[in-house]
């Protein structure tokens, strides 16, 4: 009961997280719908978490983000903004959910981090705002990442720079 209610609020969190300054649904949306969307994402991202239990490689996990990406756009056309969804909010969404999850020892280390705002600024002349991000985007700053982050992991790194902003 306990971890139900933690993960409910993790997920709550994420939501914000990908979705807070993300216009990604239609005008005239119903909240019926939202909520609806929402709980899709849920089942989506607890159903993934067990691949997480122990440590998967960086294609592995890109793939997951590519399945994400392909179920929300292929269920929910009909309710997002231009009937897509960005990689950047693909990978925000995931990457935050696993984030949390791993923080609270639920799953191993996660291969990549959040990627947003604070953390593409840490990379300092990357341009592409982590909404508008692709894949490609993605990977360019997955490398940036790699590149400034020394010894630690990239989890590692982003949780340490994540909380001296």
């Amino acid at each position: 009961m306990k971890e139900n209610f933690i993960k409910n609020e993790i997920f709550i969190l994420t939501i914000m997280g990908a979705f807070g300054h993300n216009k990604i649904y239609i005008n005239g949306i119903t909240e019926e719908n939202k909520v609806k969307f929402r709980e899709s994402l849920k089942q989506l991202l607890m159903e993934i978490e067990n691949k997480y239990k122990n440590s998967i490689g960086e294609k592995e996990h890109l793939n997951i983000l590519d399945k994400i990406r392909k179920n929300i756009e292929t269920q929910n056309k009909n309710i997002l903004n231009g009937k897509t969804i960005s990689f950047g909010t693909v990978q925000k969404l995931l990457n935050l959910y696993l984030k949390y999850l791993w923080c609270i020892d639920i799953i191993c280390e996660p291969p990549h981090c959040p990627i947003d705002k604070i953390i593409l600024n840490k990379l300092k002349d990357y341009k592409t705002s982590w909404t508008k991000m692709n894949k490609d985007d993605y990977i360019r700053a997955i490398k940036k990442i790699n590149f400034v982050r020394g010894k630690e992991s990239i989890a590692q790194w982003e949780l340490r720079e994540f909380s001296r902003r």
